[in-house]
């Protein structure tokens, strides 16, 4: 999630959702009863430790610093117990988003990041090629793969693309929610949404560059046409399933199916827009999500891009008027999508520590998922259309 100008009647569909469940009135003492501090999930089965410490882990949309929500405050360079977290996460790689409305920032974020990575290369290091991922995980590291949200930025001079690609940029989404040159984004209320001209351009220039090409935040029919512009892999690197809840940040069936079709991947996000089990998303909703998708896309085309900080959210009275203010500037921007003003923190419940992904591979051994795909989902299928789209 990134600060991109789109339009929602956010307020109404936020507001329609929760009356509907019956929580209006509810939700904010209960949100209010406690502090949260980082998740304690229980046991997790030695089969499923022994899977995580030798799989390929990949969170495809995340930070190992602050993210989304500015608490704790967040600086350019990783503290110390970021760094622990990261350490302690086992994770493998994550895609890292490169912000900024024009090139000027994203080359600042790109240079604080990568001052980051050389300041502690014992914990951490830059993917330029996709033999990196094997290495950092051979290392112990947590590997750092940068990405845009949106090429909104880049809408007039696509030749930024290439120099970005120059830069260890690997990951190119489109879209972010709102309508550009590039194509609709997953807000769009344009009565022909779909990829434009300029995003065409776009995608065969990230095909001729060898990138990847990220749907996250596009319009259905962005996603569709993208699909069959793309002559490499795609991915949706974080997402949900529409079919289980509707949101519009959450994708269809039918672009699960077309980017699998494709050879790409779709990653299930554990943002509040996956939906409203009791107060909100939960462990088993996520389940539900990864399950539906593997059941739509098939056990080579669904991974996990949380959205979220490696470091759990402390979800205190500091956060929660950070979440407001976050939350309004974002309304105020016109930015925020339905869900964003619920109150809600920015990750899910039981899957609040940096070992998520070792926890959601749990959940799915519980659910049946037999642990061969499992070792997909958590990384092993983001790792070959890396490999696929990166060569």
């Amino acid at each position: 999630m990134t600060d991109s100008p789109l339009h929602m009647d956010r307020r109404r569909f936020a507001i329609g959702a929760f009356a509907s469940a019956g929580l209006m009135g509810f939700l904010p003492s209960a949100l209010a009863a406690a502090d949260a501090p980082a998740d304690n999930p229980g046991p997790i089965p030695q089969h499923i430790k022994d899977l995580y410490k030798r799989a390929i882990s990949i969170d495809c949309l995340g930070s190992p610093n602050t993210f989304n929500v500015n608490y704790p405050p967040g600086s350019p360079h990783l503290s110390a117990e970021q760094l622990r977290n990261v350490h302690a996460s086992g994770l493998t790689a994550i895609n890292m988003t490169v912000g900024g409305g024009s090139a000027a920032p994203q080359q600042e974020r790109i240079a604080g990041i990568k001052a980051d990575v050389a300041a502690n290369p014992d914990i951490l290091a830059l993917i330029t090629r996709h033999s990196d991922i094997a290495a950092a995980k051979k290392a112990g590291k947590l590997g750092i793969i940068l990405g845009f949200q949106g090429l909104e930025w880049a809408q007039d001079d696509l030749s930024q693309i290439d120099r970005f690609a120059e830069g260890n940029v690997l990951i190119m989404q489109l879209t972010y929610n709102q309508e550009s040159k590039i194509g609709s984004g997953s807000l769009s209320r344009d009565p022909q949404p779909g990829l434009e001209a300029v995003g065409r351009e776009a995608i065969r220039r990230i095909n001729a560059r060898k990138l990847t090409v990220d749907l996250a935040h596009s319009h259905p029919q962005t996603a569709l046409d993208a699909t069959r512009e793309s002559t490499r892999p795609i991915i949706v690197s974080h997402t949900g399933c529409r079919a289980v809840y509707d949101h519009p940040r959450n994708q269809p069936d039918e672009v699960l199916k077309a980017v699998a079709d494709g050879g790409g991947v779709t990653g299930i996000f554990i943002m509040p827009f996956l939906g409203l089990d009791t107060l909100g998303p939960t462990r088993a909703l996520v389940t539900r999500h990864i399950v539906h998708a593997l059941k739509v896309a098939g056990e080579d085309h669904v991974g996990i891009g949380t959205d979220t900080s490696i470091t759990p959210v402390l979800f205190d009275a500091n956060y929660r008027a950070e979440l407001r203010r976050f939350s309004d500037e974002r309304t105020r921007k016109g930015i925020a999508a339905p869900l964003e003003d619920s109150g809600l923190p920015f990750t899910t419940p039981g899957l609040n520590t940096p070992r998520r992904l070792e926890v959601i591979a749990s959940d799915l051994a519980q659910a049946g998922v037999k642990d061969a795909v499992i070792e997909k989902v958590i990384g092993g299928n983001f790792h070959r259309v890396f490999r696929e789209t990166w060569a």
